[in-house]
């Protein structure tokens, strides 16, 4: 992730978080483990229904990665503000640029517990203490959408999944540039729109195919809204002033 506030400044994260002040030339590596570190070869991590420590097929291609990060992010509206997603079911969050991180992790009745997959963390453009994080439980055979906001720095939470199908786990995540209410999820089976902060999702398909969406992006200058699918390659709706 480069930062949004010094082009100079870049963070990237495994299980540790790194940041780099002159570009990447230098590193500087906070020494917190950030994940849950677990042992992907104990019992308790099956694969297919087999044990972890029992011989089984294709142990690497079934768990490709295991305590690292997949998301890194700093606030837009406040430098040194920066969220790290695991995927073991850790959210840190630093409010000094990294040099410290408390784990966040939503604790709401309705958030996933266990080992689950940060997908998306999206900070908001208006304001340093709010933020959305999409969190990822279909690997555990639960594919509905889960999609949490906070406005005090992770304190507390809120869903605001909405009426958003029961089944389409979210890959993707974007707040609009210029209005905080509107959203936009990528899910596993097409792209949703809110006009309300998350109250009401419509689905947005207007000439799209019904297909995976991994990535959102909004074009800074032009308002264009750019659309990565799995498989259907990019699409793009012009200007969304």
């Amino acid at each position: 992730e480069i930062s949004p506030h010094n082009p100079a400044v870049i963070y990237m994260a495994g299980q540790y978080f790194f940041k780099s002040t002159n570009r990447g030339d230098t590193w500087w590596m906070n020494p917190k483990d950030l994940s849950k570190n677990i042992n992907r070869w104990s019992p308790e991590m099956p694969i297919m229904n087999v044990a972890g420590d029992k011989p089984m097929a294709e142990k690497h291609d079934g768990y490709a990665a295991s305590s690292t990060a997949t998301q890194v992010r700093e606030s837009p509206s406040r430098p040194g503000i920066v969220w790290v997603g695991t995927e073991d079911g850790n959210l840190q969050l630093s409010l000094d640029g990294g040099e410290t991180f408390t784990n966040v992790y939503p604790k709401n009745s309705d958030a996933p517990k266990g080992y689950t997959h940060i997908s998306r963390i999206e900070p908001s453009h208006f304001d340093p203490g709010t933020a959305y994080v999409a969190i990822d439980n279909h690997r555990t055979d639960d594919w509905k959408p889960y999609l949490f906001k906070t406005t005090d720095f992770g304190k507390t939470w809120t869903s605001v999944a909405g009426n958003l199908p029961a089944k389409g786990n979210i890959n993707a995540l974007r707040e609009d540039y210029d209005n905080p209410n509107l959203l936009f999820a990528g899910t596993e089976f097409g792209l949703f729109v809110t006009l309300d902060g998350g109250k009401e999702w419509k689905k947005f398909m207007t000439g799209l195919p019904s297909v995976r969406v991994d990535d959102i992006l909004i074009h800074p200058r032009d308002r264009d809204l750019i659309i990565a699918t799995h498989g259907r390659s990019i699409w793009i709706a012009d200007d969304i002033t």
